[in-house]
């Protein structure tokens, strides 16, 4: 399993928003992604930041959200909430307890 964790400062007047745009914008489109397997939307109103961390089966259908467009489609509908460029990191999951 791979995951991807974009870390990015919000606007403190847009968190609500963006939460609400990630819920009901792009959870419903990265269920559609092959590949997906779910996704976790963080905030913290302290210090602005948030993390959207996508979880794959696959390095290559992570990869494909990517090559497809719907990374760059994501970043730019919630652009309007950034408030600084997004950090893009790349994991490998190595525990998953649920």
């Amino acid at each position: 399993m791979y995951a991807r964790v974009i870390q990015v400062p919000l606007k403190p007047e847009s968190i609500s928003e963006a939460t609400a745009y990630f819920h009901d914008s792009v959870g419903p489109a990265l269920k559609e992604q092959d590949g997906f397997i779910n996704s976790r939307f963080l905030t913290n109103a302290e210090t602005n930041k948030c993390l959207m961390v996508t979880l794959w089966v696959s390095e290559e259908a992570r990869i494909n959200a990517e090559n497809n467009g719907f990374l760059q489609g994501v970043l730019k509908g919630m652009g309007g909430y950034f408030a600084g460029p997004p950090t893009i990191d790349y994991y490998e999951v190595g525990v998953q307890v649920v």
